[in-house]
C-alpha cells in the first residue's frame, strides 16, 4: 500500500493536463474563434486566459476561459449583454440553444461531453469572453453589474508564476488540489479564482514538504478570511470575492465548507499518525474525491 505522502505525489499528477486534453483545448479554441468569425463578428485576436492559461485549472476540464478580442468597438456603446446576447445568437445553431447561455463575463457552451470519475479527455465546456483592448489591458462586458470592467490577464498570471516559483514549484499543484476539494464539495467557494486569489497571501513561503499540513493551514486562515474582501489582483476590475460578499448566505456556507475541510485534514492527518494508512488515505479521498488515490 502507498503511503500518504506517495498518494498527494499521484494526486497532483493526477491533476496535470494531459496530451489529449490539451489537444482537445486547442482544437475547440480554434473551432470557436472560427465560428465566432464565420458569424459576422471581426476577430482581432484570440487566447486562452484563466486557470487554464495558468496551469491552476482543476479537473475535469471545464469552462476554459477564452478571451476573443473584437473589432467592432460599437459595442462599448452600448450595454455589455448587447455582445454577449450577440456571440450566444452565433453559438446556438451549432451547439443547441441548450448548451450555450450567458454566465455573467461570458457565453458558456457545453459539448455535451460524459464524464466518468472527475475523469474526461475532453474539454467539457468553454466560456467565449468578448473583449475590447483598451491601452495595455482588455475590456469585457459584466452581465452582473451592467458595466463594462477592466482586466488584464498578464498580471494574474504573472502573480501565479512568481507565488508557484516562491514555493519551490509546489504553490499551483496546492491550488489545483484546493480547486478539486471546492468542486468535490459543489463549488461553495465562488468563483473559484477566489482560491486563488486567498492562496497568494496563504500559501506563503518555505515549501516545508508538508502537503497535508500546509493544505489544512490554508483551510483554516480562508476559513478566518474569507470575508475580509478580496481585490482583482490586478487592481482593475471588481472584487474577486463579490459573489460571496453580496450574499451573506453563500459566506456562510463557505466559510463553513472551509471549517470542514480543516477537520477532515485534521482526522486524516491523526489516522496517518496513528499508522492507519488505509483509514487516511480513504479519508483523504472523501475530501478530494476520486482523482485522490485509495490505496
Amino acid at each position: 500500500m502507498r503511503t500518504v505522502a506517495e498518494a498527494f505525489t499521484e494526486f497532483s499528477s493526477r491533476l496535470e493536463i494531459t496530451e489529449t486534453e490539451s489537444d482537445s483545448a486547442s482544437r475547440r479554441q480554434r473551432n470557436l474563434r472560427k465560428q465566432v468569425k464565420d458569424g459576422g463578428v471581426d476577430v482581432v485576436d484570440d487566447f486562452l486566459i484563466g486557470a487554464y492559461a495558468r496551469h491552476t485549472k482543476t479537473k475535469p476540464l471545464r469552462d476554459v476561459d477564452i478571451l476573443v478580442v473584437l473589432d467592432d468597438r460599437a459595442y462599448l456603446d452600448k450595454r455589455p449583454r448587447k455582445v454577449l446576447d450577440a456571440v450566444k445568437a452565433i453559438l446556438d445553431p451549432l451547439y443547441g440553444a441548450d448548451r450555450v447561455c450567458i454566465d455573467r463575463f461570458a457565453v458558456r457552451v457545453d459539448f455535451g461531453v460524459s464524464v466518468v470519475n472527475d475523469v474526461s479527455s475532453e474539454v467539457i465546456s468553454f466560456d467565449v469572453v468578448p473583449a475590447f483592448t483598451e491601452g495595455d489591458h482588455y475590456l469585457i462586458p459584466d452581465d452582473h453589474s451592467g458595466e463594462w470592467i477592466k482586466t488584464d490577464p498578464t498580471v494574474h498570471a504573472d502573480k501565479a508564476t512568481a507565488a508557484n516559483k516562491a514555493l519551490d514549484e509546489h504553490w499551483k499543484p496546492l491550488v489545483k488540489m484546493i480547486k478539486k476539494w471546492n468542486d468535490h464539495a459543489g463549488g461553495p467557494v465562488e468563483p473559484s479564482f477566489l482560491i486563488e486569489v486567498m492562496a497568494l497571501d496563504l500559501l506563503c513561503p518555505p515549501w516545508t514538504g508538508q502537503t497535508p499540513y500546509l493544505l489544512r493551514e490554508f483551510f483554516a486562515s480562508a476559513a478566518e478570511r474569507i470575508d475580509d474582501g478580496w481585490p482583482d489582483p490586478a487592481e482593475l476590475g471588481p472584487y474577486v470575492s463579490d459573489i460571496l460578499d453580496g450574499a451573506p448566505a453563500k459566506m456562510t456556507t463557505a466559510k463553513a465548507a472551509l471549517r470542514a475541510a480543516e477537520a477532515s485534514c485534521t482526522e486524516a492527518m491523526r489516522l496517518d499518525r496513528a499508522k492507519r494508512t488505509s483509514d487516511a488515505l480513504a479519508a483523504w479521498r472523501a475530501l478530494f474525491g476520486p482523482l485522490f488515490p485509495s490505496s
